[in-house]
């Protein structure tokens, strides 16, 4: 198997840690589809990484997808700070959350 496939993961993965680090929402949409659209790329080949560079690559993809996935909990941490913080400044006391980690409602 060609490496293409994981090197455009790993090259808008790239990105996506660049939109996320700079806080760009246009910039983080457009990364994400990228990421989604390389990984598309990806499973429509059912790919088998035998090769030294395609798990050099691979093992490089799976090293960004936990530091984006740090840096998204790091952002949502930071998001429920200021949102509590401008609830507590309009005398509303402590914001209630209208979705939870899960992505429901939380009650």
């Amino acid at each position: 198997m060609s490496t293409a496939a994981l090197e455009a993961l790993v090259r808008e993965q790239r990105a996506l840690i660049a939109a996320l680090d700079a806080d760009d929402v246009e910039a983080i949409a457009h990364a994400t589809a990228a990421v989604d659209d390389a990984l598309v790329r990806i499973r429509t080949f059912s790919p088998r990484f035998v090769s030294n560079d395609a798990k050099r690559l691979a093992e490089e993809a799976m090293t960004l997808t936990e530091t984006a996935r740090v840096r998204v909990n790091v952002l949502v941490d930071m998001t429920a700070r200021r949102i509590t913080r401008l609830a507590a400044t309009t005398g509303k006391g402590k914001a209630v959350q209208t979705y939870g980690r899960t992505g429901r409602f939380a009650y």
